[in-house]
C-alpha cells in the first residue's frame, strides 16, 4: 500500500492518470519501442471497444494534441514525422502497468479496510447509526471484492 501511495504522489502520476497514455506505453513496449501514430490509434480503439470512424478521429486528435506531447515533455517518448519512439519509462509506471495487467485491483481492499476501521470506531464510540452504516459499507466492500476477483 505504501508503494501505491508513493506511486500516486510521484511525477509519474500525470502519466498514470490516463488510460490512453498507458496504452501508448504498453503498445510501444510490445512493439520494439516504436510505432506509427496510426498503429497507436488502432490499438487504443480496439482496447476501448469502439472502432468507428468518428471514434478513431477522436483518439487521433487526443493523442496528437494532448497525450503524445505530455509524454514527450516527460521525456518518455519522442515523436518525429508521425512515428513515436519510446525513450524511457519511470520504474513506477512499469510497476503500475504490471499490476494493472495482472488484474490486481486494490480498490476493493481499500474499501474493505476503510469500512472495517469505520466499524471499529463506531463500536468504540457506541454509535448505533455508525455501526449500521459501517456494516452496510462492509457488506458493499465484500460484494465489490467478490465481483472484481
Amino acid at each position: 500500500m505504501a508503494n501505491l501511495i508513493r506511486l500516486l504522489s510521484s511525477p509519474s502520476s500525470t502519466i498514470l492518470g490516463n488510460d490512453r497514455r498507458l496504452k501508448v506505453i504498453e503498445f510501444l513496449r510490445e512493439h520494439n519501442n516504436e510505432a506509427e501514430v496510426s498503429e497507436l490509434v488502432e490499438y487504443i480503439c480496439k482496447a476501448e471497444g469502439n472502432e468507428d470512424r468518428r471514434h478513431r478521429k477522436s483518439v487521433y486528435v487526443s493523442l496528437v494534441q494532448t497525450h503524445l506531447p505530455r509524454l514527450q515533455r516527460e521525456g518518455i517518448v519522442n515523436v518525429e514525422r508521425g512515428r513515436v519512439y519510446l525513450l524511457g519509462v519511470p520504474s513506477e509506471v512499469h510497476t503500475f502497468i504490471e499490476l494493472k495487467n495482472e488484474g490486481k485491483n486494490l480498490w476493493p481492499l481499500a474499501y474493505l479496510i476503510f469500512s472495517s476501521i469505520s466499524l471499529l470506531v463506531s463500536l468504540a464510540l457506541a454509535s448505533s447509526e455508525g455501526v449500521i452504516f459501517s456494516l452496510i459499507l462492509l457488506a458493499l466492500s465484500i460484494f465489490h471484492w467478490i465481483c472484481t476477483r
